[in-house]
């Protein structure tokens, strides 16, 4: 990894500023509140070392991430067998959604449109095949998911989300997405949306092994971590509590992708 992403990548998630509702752990609009890192100011040069360590490096993240998915719950290995740390699979969505938080900020960071769109979908495609492989894990699904959302609206609007700061690569005409990247993305999207609502309607507890409630704060920890127990789970109506999340996934780039592939003359496409 360069030094100049290095040194700009900072995200991370910045908790509630109003206290939560009693139907949800979080604000009025349910969702962690986070930003993504600030990118940087000019995309890289097409060609340069620097987006070719920026590319290597993305790749063998996910690489590993890849690995990690295929042997997740150590499958076919023996009490016995003794695991370094990087050789040991994911045993829940918590930690493969960790890992992956981690390479949304440094593709983030690259503030390249043609190298952050490519990467974020093949993200957001990981993300969808994990889901269902693992036991229902709301707090660790939504703040991804919702990163991932404000990255792809964010991309679509040409423009930070939230700040309305204008993105390196979109100065004038240069980085907008092509329709075929706008297709792409809301296939990826739907697809998303129905394996949430398929994996949240199992009746599954939460795969951490919780006993308390813990608060969303800003550091990568409560990925791994559930903010809800087991027994609140099975007792307390946990999908009836992540309702209003299960319905906001994606929604401000449907949103984006609803405008902009209107104007490109594709209304009729859902």
């Amino acid at each position: 990894m360069t030094s100049d992403t290095q040194a700009q990548e900072s995200g991370g998630f910045l908790p509630p500023s109003l206290p939560s509702p009693p139907e949800s752990p979080y604000t009025a609009n349910s969702a962690p509140r986070f930003e993504l890192p600030h990118p940087r100011f000019r995309p890289l040069r097409n060609g340069s070392n620097k987006e070719s360590s920026f590319i290597n490096h993305v790749d063998q993240t996910l690489l590993a991430i890849s690995r990690q998915y295929e042997k997740r719950y150590n499958l076919g290995l023996g009490d016995e067998d003794i695991l370094l740390e990087n050789e040991r699979g994911y045993d829940n969505f918590g930690e493969i959604a960790k890992d992956i938080n981690g390479v949304i900020d440094v593709v983030w960071v690259s503030g390249t449109p043609s190298l952050q769109i490519p990467f974020l979908l093949n993200i957001a495609q990981i993300v969808q095949t994990s889901l269902p492989a693992f036991p229902y894990s709301p707090l660790s699904t939504f703040k991804l998911l919702n990163k991932l959302d404000l990255a792809f609206a964010s991309l679509l609007q040409g423009s930070d989300i939230q700040t309305g700061e204008r993105l390196p690569g979109f100065e004038g005409s240069r980085g907008k997405l092509s329709t075929t990247d706008k297709v792409r993305i809301r296939g990826t999207v739907e697809r998303t949306r129905v394996a949430v609502v398929e994996v949240a309607g199992k009746d599954v507890a939460v795969d951490e092994n919780t006993s308390t409630v813990q608060s969303a704060t800003d550091t990568d920890d409560d990925m791994v971590s559930e903010d809800t127990s087991v027994t609140e789970t099975r007792e307390g109506g946990g999908h009836r509590r992540w309702e209003m999340d299960i319905a906001r996934v994606y929604e401000r780039t449907l949103v984006e992708l609803g405008t902009s592939l209107d104007s490109s003359g594709l209304r009729g496409f859902r």
